[in-house]
């Protein structure tokens, strides 16, 4: 996190507002004339790809609706084999899932119960934790450290011999920030040996390049206690097909697979994913796209002496400069929706990115507020 000083100020306001100069007039956009809510919400809540899939994998998705009428029958096994062949394992080491969501549900079901504990970082995404109340075990929650990174080393000393399992989302949500690779393969390496990890790695293609960072797929572990998951909600776009996977031992993969939903994942989500898989140009200008945008944001942000926590995600961690639940309710009344303020981090909204012009309306409207730029 970078905070903003007098003596840095200027130098960095010259930046910003070079940027905000370069964007087209709000009339340009139709918002001068329009004081109030827009016609339609926008969504900058839900961390989703404003984007959407491309031309490619919608062309795909048109033409398999019209086999919507039927269950799956073979379409997912070409995505295993693509999915097998890109992350260098066995077809049979990848399950399938109604997004991600299913993943975390079934490690819940197999791996914790009454007696058993999951450990995770406080906050993090809480689906997780969801699951494992409802399936009877422990939740222990472990707060980051000052650098918004899994506090391992306090993660470790909940540990116990009975303990299910761990999970880490990195990058992490709600925060956009990375807990060291070495650091965490160093944790691993102490827990006790029938202890599950699970790393969600739903942003992981967001992350720009650093040496702080590098995929558990890959640059796999060789340890049958470690779970990747991954989802097609983010960078591909495809958040409404609800599907996901996740990357295991062969007997670890066999053992979530047999609690999977029966036709979890529709035939147009799984040619859809297909497709997105095969389009790698797509994915490589969304990612270069999300860090303009999210650099942009930054702009604006610094323009404004407004603080934020350095994401490598498509969201950012924004302190307003006043109280967030205002904050919130006043974006909500001008139609714009962002996730609600997490107890947790009481300073700060997370604001997922948008389109340029779904951004400028967001900072028009936060604008409105009085004091807003005022850092607490």
């Amino acid at each position: 996190m970078e905070t903003i000083t007098r003596r840095n100020f200027f130098g960095k306001l010259t930046k910003a507002s070079a940027s905000v100069a370069a964007f087209p007039a709000l009339s340009a956009f139709g918002f001068a004339s329009r004081p109030n809510a827009p016609a339609s919400p926008i969504l900058l809540s839900q961390n989703e790809n404003a984007y959407g899939p491309s031309e490619t994998v919608l062309a795909v998705m048109r033409e398999a609706s019209s086999a919507g009428n039927r269950y799956p029958a073979g379409e997912c096994d070409p995505l295993l084999g693509t999915l097998a062949a890109l992350h260098r394992i066995r077809p049979e080491q990848v399950v399938l899932g109604c997004g991600s969501s299913e993943i975390l549900r079934i490690a819940a079901e197999l791996y914790l119960g009454p007696g058993t504990s999951l450990v995770q970082a406080s906050p993090t995404c809480p689906r997780l934790s969801e699951f494992a109340q409802m399936a009877g075990a422990a939740v222990i929650n472990v707060p980051l450290n000052k650098m918004y990174e899994h506090d391992l080393e306090a993660m470790l000393s909940r540990t116990r011999a009975s303990l299910g399992l761990v999970y880490i989302c990195n990058p992490n949500n709600p925060t956009g920030t990375l807990t060291p690779r070495k650091d965490i393969e160093t944790f691993i390496s102490k827990l006790p040996p029938a202890t599950m990890v699970l790393i969600d790695e739903a942003y992981h293609h967001f992350v720009s390049a650093t040496g702080a960072y590098a995929s558990f797929l890959d640059s796999p572990v060789n340890d049958s206690r470690v779970l990747v998951a991954r989802t097609f909600s983010k960078i591909y776009g495809l958040a409404g097909m609800r599907i996901g996977y996740v990357v295991a031992a062969p007997e670890v993969a066999r053992r979530l697979s047999a609690r999977r939903l029966t036709f979890g994942v529709s035939a147009v989500s799984a040619r859809a994913a297909a497709s997105a898989l095969d389009d790698s140009a797509y994915v490589l200008m969304a990612a270069r796209r999300n860090a303009n945008d999210r650099q942009e944001f930054m702009n604006q942000a610094n323009a404004r002496m407004t603080r934020i926590i350095d994401s490598h995600t498509n969201f950012v961690m924004l302190n307003p400069g006043r109280p967030v639940d205002e904050v919130f309710k006043h974006l909500q009344s001008h139609n714009i929706h962002v996730a609600p303020p997490i107890p947790e981090m009481s300073k700060y909204l997370r604001v997922s990115l948008g389109t340029p012009v779904e951004m400028q309306q967001f900072w028009r409207v936060l604008d409105l507020m009085p004091g807003h730029n005022m850092a607490m």
